[in-house]
């Protein structure tokens, strides 16, 4: 018969091997967790290693374009060329064993300049991006209120600036202006469907000093808000410059079925304003990580270096066009 200090001494043993068990399972849900931690650290400090790979190839390809567009070669005819062209803008692409990058050159004259815009054309092109009509009008006074300045829609209204917009985030000081008008958000198409707007920061400058837009590098939606033009004259611009650019006025009429009001040709160009958006993006082969930069950069020969950063983006978001051609293979050589 077993004696009292035996069972005594049986269950403390008991009771001790339960309570090993349980710190022993606390301690492997502690190691899991330990390791789940490190694995995720790992992960973040990978993610954030490529992203600054991509980053600064980024920037070393945009560099890369404004010095060959600045020292291309020793001949003067060569200066200044820009990159081949297609699709609204110009390509440049780099490539290593590591990093594929794009850089699209975009002609800064293929927006519309906040300095020369008049209240019914900022009103239609709010309207083409996605803006309430009835917002779009209210915003449209208080741009030209904040301008001091509304006058009628032709190519003679503006004749005097008793204020300029320095910058197109200077847009935000203006009453009713928002980030998400400026910068793009949740938009209702005209068919009822919502989705991700780009914002009126994408389709208006300050560097151009002028009226007019270059037709080759112009967005849809900013072509549409000159008068007498519409979304469908627009998109056949559009179309008819996607593999080459448009030379003059006269070829465009050539290349487009529809008729141009004689005031939208006074608005319309195919000149270069030397002044460019150009936007770098850099993927890294067999990671998720890109980056994108953006530059807006002035060329002129009268500056020591030829070149004026006007304003750089870190961090920059690409059209969607953009980012198409970005992960396309490099085009054959040619352009304008």
């Amino acid at each position: 018969m077993r004696s009292r200090s035996g069972e005594k001494f049986g269950k403390e043993q008991g009771f001790v091997l339960i309570t090993l068990l349980w710190v022993l399972a606390a301690l492997s849900l502690l190691a899991l967790n330990l390791a789940s931690t490190v694995r995720a650290e790992m992960s973040m400090a990978r993610a954030a290693e490529e992203s600054e790979k991509a980053y600064f190839y980024a920037r070393g390809a945009l560099e890369a374009v404004v010095y060959q567009m600045v020292y291309p070669e020793l001949d003067k005819v060569g200066q200044k060329k820009l990159p081949p062209y297609a699709d609204g803008m110009s390509h440049y692409w780099m490539h290593s064993p590591e990093i594929d990058c794009h850089v699209a050159v975009l002609d800064e004259a293929g927006k519309l300049d906040l300095n020369f815009l008049s209240e019914p054309t900022l009103e239609r092109l709010l309207r083409n991006i996605g803006v309430d009509p009835r917002l779009s009008d209210l915003q449209a006074k208080a741009v030209l209120k904040w301008r001091g300045q509304d006058q009628e829609d032709s190519p003679e209204a503006v004749t005097e600036k008793p204020r300029q917009f320095r910058s197109v985030e200077e847009l935000l000081l203006v009453k009713g202006m928002t980030r998400e008008i400026l910068y793009g958000g949740p938009r209702r198409s005209p068919n009822g469907t919502v989705g991700l707007g780009r914002g009126l920061a994408e389709y208006v400058t300050v560097y151009t000093g002028a009226r007019l837009i270059n037709i080759n590098y112009a967005e849809p939606e900013a072509i549409a808000a000159l008068p007498g033009l519409d979304m469908h004259i627009a998109n056949s611009i559009v179309l008819a410059r996607e593999k080459d650019a448009i030379k003059s006025m006269s070829d465009l009429s050539q290349r487009i079925p529809a008729s141009i009001p004689g005031e939208s040709v006074a608005l319309l160009s195919s000149s270069v304003s030397g002044t460019y958006s150009i936007v770098a993006t850099a993927f890294l082969k067999n990671s998720k990580a890109r980056r994108s930069v953006k530059a807006v950069v002035k060329f002129d020969d009268t500056l020591k270096q030829k070149h004026e950063k006007l304003i750089w983006y870190d961090e920059y978001w690409p059209a969607e066009r953009v980012l198409n051609w970005s992960r396309l293979p490099e085009v054959n050589e040619g352009g304008q």
